[in-house]
């Protein structure tokens, strides 16, 4: 089909270039340290308000006398570009990545998902080390307890989407088609 048939397949091979393994997430972790020093923030301050000791130093976080640190990887970086991701597939099956308030919308709903995600997340690893519940750590960093957190975060995305065109299906209920063209 040439040029015309390659336009229309465009954003679908966007999705797979975006989805094969490469080394943007290891190339730009050098640049996470602000999000890293903001997340071991937060998780600190958190685990003071339950009344933990601890001692937060840029990008690690001592609980108990034993250190954590936020790594570029432990800050959520992939998870952060795997909802961007998951965000431009539901928007895509949707027939919504025309709507730029829905896709701005979303985009920033899953950045803020995956953020806020990753502040429970590493809150949680911070309090099963230094606490001593070396099992529990190894199973929410290493094992399927991961994969939890990840499906939950991810079902909110789908969620998100899900409350947004409910919403837009209430707005146009109460608003006849004519009110809503004319504006």
């Amino acid at each position: 089909k040439g040029i015309p048939g390659l336009k229309l397949q465009g954003f679908p091979l966007l999705l797979v270039f975006l989805a094969t393994p490469n080394s943007v997430p290891y190339l730009i972790a050098p640049y996470t340290l602000p999000l890293q020093k903001f997340i071991a923030g937060v998780a600190g301050f958190i685990l003071i308000q339950f009344g933990f000791d601890v001692r937060i130093e840029e990008i690690y976080l001592t609980v108990g006398g034993r250190i954590v640190e936020v790594a570029p990887y432990c800050a959520g970086l992939k998870m952060l570009f795997t909802s961007l991701y998951i965000a431009l597939m539901l928007l895509y099956w949707s027939d919504n990545l025309g709507d730029r308030q829905k896709t701005s919308l979303l985009l920033l709903g899953s950045i803020l998902i995956s953020v806020s995600a990753n502040i429970i997340r590493n809150t949680i690893l911070t309090f099963f080390h230094g606490t001593g519940q070396d099992e529990m750590f190894v199973w929410l960093h290493d094992g399927w307890g991961g994969d939890v957190y990840s499906l939950c975060m991810l079902a909110m995305i789908v969620a998100l989407l899900k409350i947004m065109e409910k919403f837009d299906s209430l707005l146009e209920a109460d608003y006849p088609e004519e009110i809503i063209d004319n504006e």
